[in-house]
């Protein structure tokens, strides 16, 4: 046994594991008050039960005086501490074209009492992003499983009421919805069971600016559309011909420039966006209009 005359006391329902000192021994056999645990031949017992607990160790040629005793006991006076874990799952942006960066906020609370230990956070990532890199946090480690797309964050502990964040930097590399999902859990039984788990929906779209509209009447390609131009919140769209001339401009562009009173030609356009985070973006470039011959 670890100690002689030990005396453990624990929370009901829970276990602890008896270790006999011999290293050497052909087997053991355990007593519970004094009566051979039948089965128990091991050097190493799990029990549940409040007792006194003996060991002999067998050896081919002897064996040895019976240990000293380790008494379980329960203690009433204990009860088992619960936590209430809460993960959230935080994207800078919910709106991103296909290509773009963003950073993902993984946030984790302890809303109880008590500290919390051994904490894992799995952040499962979809296929239509792709992980680039995430930050260092002390007195945690952080793997990533390219294969399974799954992200693991250990945390050592977590005090009562205290948060701690991770920040990872993911791409989006297909159209469509990513919905990401995050799960946490730790060493402590769980108090509170709707918030260990948490979501969050990124819309990934195309985005392209055209080189050429033919705005002739038959319904096809008759405007300046600019795909993804839903994405953000404003659009600034100023139009110059060959000479510098301005010849259209929108305060707030939503795809609706058919060229009108313009000869066919090539004119150059200056695009000014905000996405949601009012982060400003600049496009320049240029687009010909072609009424009656199409390229």
């Amino acid at each position: 046994m670890a100690q002689q005359g030990q005396t453990l006391r624990i929370i009901k329902g829970k276990k602890v594991t008896l270790r006999a000192d011999a290293t050497h021994a052909a087997s053991f056999i355990w007593f519970k008050n004094g009566e051979p645990i039948n089965g128990s031949h091991d050097q190493r017992i799990i029990v549940t039960d409040a007792a006194i607990y003996t060991v002999i160790a067998l050896g081919e040629d002897c064996n040895s005086d019976i240990s000293d005793p380790v008494e379980i006991i329960f203690d009433p006076t204990e009860e088992e501490k619960l936590v209430d874990i809460e993960i959230r799952n935080l994207p800078d942006k919910t709106t991103i074209w296909k290509d773009q960066s963003f950073n993902q906020q993984l946030l984790v609370l302890n809303n109880s009492d008590n500290t919390a230990n051994e904490l894992i956070v799995e952040f499962e990532i979809p296929k239509q992003l792709v992980y680039v890199d995430a930050l260092s946090v002390l007195g945690t480690s952080i793997s990533f499983d390219n294969q399974r797309g799954r992200l693991v964050w250990k945390i050592d502990e977590l005090k009562a009421h205290a948060a701690l964040s991770q920040w990872i930097q993911l791409k989006g590399v297909q159209a469509g919805e990513a919905i990401t999902i995050t799960k946490v859990s730790a060493k402590q039984k769980e108090g509170n069971l709707n918030n260990n788990q948490s979501h969050a929906t990124i819309k990934i779209v195309n985005f392209f600016i055209p080189n050429v509209f033919t705005p002739n009447g038959d319904g096809k390609n008759d405007t300046f559309e600019i795909i993804g131009l839903e994405l953000f919140k404003t659009a600034e769209l100023r139009v110059f011909n060959r000479f510098g001339f301005e010849v259209y401009y929108a305060q707030n562009y939503r795809n609706n420039w058919n060229g009108q009173g313009l000869n066919d030609g090539t004119y150059f356009y200056y695009l000014k966006f905000e996405d949601e985070t009012r982060q400003t973006h600049i496009n320049k470039g240029y687009v010909t209009i072609l009424r009656d011959r199409y390229y």
